[in-house]
């Protein structure tokens, strides 16, 4: 039977970038970052290996290192609160064509999802949700991070919506590499996402 938790945990290996919190973990062994080498001309050069040769995928003892990590992990992401935009932003969205507010609806309807059916699977306010589609309120990242699992939007699409409002995916931190892995590999089975978020301590969003 195919264990998508032990996938998830080598895409984790592989993409977290929290270096900082890695190094200070029992067992963690700090690779050489600074290399020499004697090219054809005779002369020695030195250089520095790229950030990710820090990451945990490249540690021998990768699976105890993660399991410590796990039992220190906290989230910390909160945004419970919906900043409403200002009259100037919300005068420059309704004659832009790049707005979040347009763009989201498209999105919608290009999954052939309704507005109110989005709501359903999302805990907020129906005032609020409607605030968001008529482009008075922004969305929070953990509210499109919810709406992106409840209606099954792609992982490009899921980027291109983000961008709208600022955001991108922050492989630093353990909230966005999770949700990264669920959106590339289509994991929106409820129960499935329950279990990966539950694995890592990913709390604070909007799912019901």
């Amino acid at each position: 039977m195919y264990d998508f938790i032990a996938d998830l945990d080598g895409y984790f290996c592989e993409t977290y970038a929290n270096y900082d919190k890695l190094c200070i973990l029992p067992g963690y062994v700090m690779p050489v970052m600074q290399r020499s080498e004697v090219r054809e001309d005779g002369r020695t050069y030195a250089y520095t290996l790229p950030a990710n040769t820090m990451s945990l995928a490249k540690q021998e003892n990768k699976a105890e290192i993660l399991a410590e990590l796990k039992k220190r992990m906290t989230d910390m992401t909160f945004s419970f609160s919906f900043l409403p935009y200002g009259f100037f932003t919300k005068i420059r969205n309704r004659f832009s064509k790049f707005a979040f507010f347009k763009a989201l609806k498209e999105m919608l309807a290009k999954y052939g999802i309704s507005e109110k059916d989005a709501l359903e699977y999302l805990d907020v306010s129906e005032e609020v949700w409607t605030g968001i589609l008529k482009g008075n309120f922004a969305p929070t990242k953990n509210l499109l991070y919810s709406l992106a699992l409840t209606s099954q939007f792609s992982y490009a699409d899921t980027c291109a919506l983000m961008q709208l409002c600022g955001y991108t995916f922050n492989f630093a931190d353990v909230k966005d590499v999770v949700i990264s892995y669920l959106l590339q590999q289509k994991v929106y089975n409820r129960g499935m996402i329950d279990r990966a978020l539950a694995e890592y301590k990913v709390g604070n969003l909007f799912i019901k």
